[in-house]
């Protein structure tokens, strides 16, 4: 509306000076054919001024008077308009509460799932490692059975066997070389 007021004062001041211009132009023509004396110039100059002046406030008034009517007319859809942005605000302030608590709850629910599934996972894990490692070492003493190499128990109890044989040896031959020693 500011603009259009602008716009109204800018073109009334076009109109005087378009005016001034064209009353002098006809006056010097006036004054060429005789019918307006050069003295009668200047009254006649201002007279039409004031008379473009009266219009231009004239004009102004009417301008001014159409825009106030706009805008008392514009005055409920305004009202209307703001009513519905601020309606609009507060039912989006609403659902981005609700929507937040849903995505907080679903969060929670995930979170929840994840460490179950992830207790659970684990304890796969472990019975699967329990599991591989027991048949493992199955698996390889049958393997060294196989193939006719000891186990490892078997390698103890072979060592323990040459041990004592070591020992044996150890005092048979001591007792050996003692006699002749002397």
């Amino acid at each position: 509306m500011a603009r259009t007021l602008k716009e109204a004062y800018l073109a009334s001041l076009g109109i005087i000076a378009l005016t001034y211009d064209k009353a002098q132009k006809l006056s010097n023509e006036l004054i060429k054919k005789g019918e307006l004396a050069k003295e009668k110039q200047q009254k006649f100059i201002t007279d039409l001024l004031k008379e473009a002046r009266k219009n231009t406030t004239e004009l102004s008034k009417i301008v001014n008077e159409k825009v106030e009517y706009l805008a008392e007319k514009g005055k409920p859809l305004k009202e209307k308009q703001d009513k519905l942005i601020k309606d609009l605000q507060v039912k989006a302030k609403k659902t981005g509460a609700v929507t937040e608590g849903k995505i907080k709850e679903a969060i929670r629910e995930v979170l929840v799932k994840s460490k179950d599934l992830r207790k659970k996972s684990q304890k796969l894990i472990d019975d699967l490692k329990e599991k591989s490692a027991i048949n493992g070492e199955a698996k390889i003493e049958e393997t060294l059975r196989k193939l006719e190499i000891p186990t490892k128990e078997e390698l103890k109890k072979i060592n323990a066997k040459l041990d004592r044989l070591i020992k044996k040896i150890e005092k048979q031959s001591s007792s050996k070389q003692s006699p002749s020693m002397m």
